[in-house]
């Protein structure tokens, strides 16, 4: 677990021999797919969660309609920031459900601050995650105000691969099982509108769907579509 620990950008730079003492701390917990670790508002919790195993997807809902955020993957860390602020009248700012069955270590709010005194280099690591996470969130607002849906959902799908993606021989598979509701949730649009989207990159053979996953045909006509975007805030975990 030790070195597990130190592998997770938060927690690196503690010595080997420190992470010892604070090994207790995290507690190993599993979860069932679509169980929600995290509430929105909720007021009572502030563990983190440290993913070992699974994917969990951030979301809120408003009005019925559910607008997903990202997904966190192995190694990223969840629920940092409500625990770095404390406080009593502090609140969960959105929810976490399990996409897929989890495995995670949990540490209390209290005792993540306690490891943050101790070595404050925490602090500066939890900084810079939070820093590269707002990269990302602005990207994604800048492309909601002046891309049209064709060139936000071109985005997606590059995101999606460069945070789930394998390669498969000559083939490029986004590992993950994406529905158009996902898709559409991902975007906050409406499933029809996504849906011709979608059927229009197939048609022009730029994806291809197999099993509710998707294959990238044509890196190059993404790319062009993104031409104006930063590939280096694709990345959605620390």
């Amino acid at each position: 677990m030790i070195q597990n620990l130190t592998a997770v950008n938060l927690f690196k730079a503690i010595p080997e021999d420190d992470c010892v003492k604070v090994m207790p701390l995290f507690k190993s917990r599993s979860f069932k797919k679509n169980h929600t670790l995290i509430f929105e508002n909720e007021r009572s919790n502030d563990d983190i969660y440290i993913i070992r195993s699974g994917i969990a997807k951030v979301y809120r809902i408003q009005q019925d309609q559910e607008l997903i955020f990202n997904f966190h993957l192995p190694g990223d860390v969840v629920g940092e920031v409500e625990a770095i602020c404390g406080g009593a009248t502090n609140y969960r700012l959105a929810s976490v459900e399990a996409v897929e069955p989890i495995v995670a270590w949990v540490i209390a709010g209290s005792d993540f601050r306690h490891i943050m005194d101790a070595y404050p280099i925490v602090w500066k690591n939890a900084y810079l995650v939070l820093a590269e996470r707002l990269k990302v969130m602005n990207r994604k607002i800048r492309s909601l105000a002046f891309d049209d849906l064709r060139t936000q959902t071109a985005n997606l799908l590059l995101d999606l691969y460069d945070n789930c993606g394998v390669n498969q021989g000559n083939e490029r598979l986004i590992n993950l099982k994406v529905t158009q509701g996902l898709l559409a949730d991902l975007l906050g649009v409406t499933r029809e509108s996504v849906s011709k989207i979608m059927n229009e990159f197939k048609r022009d053979r730029v994806i291809e769907m197999r099993q509710k996953f998707i294959y990238i045909l044509d890196m190059a006509q993404l790319d062009h579509l993104c031409v104006n975007s930063d590939p280096e805030s694709r990345r959605w975990h620390s």
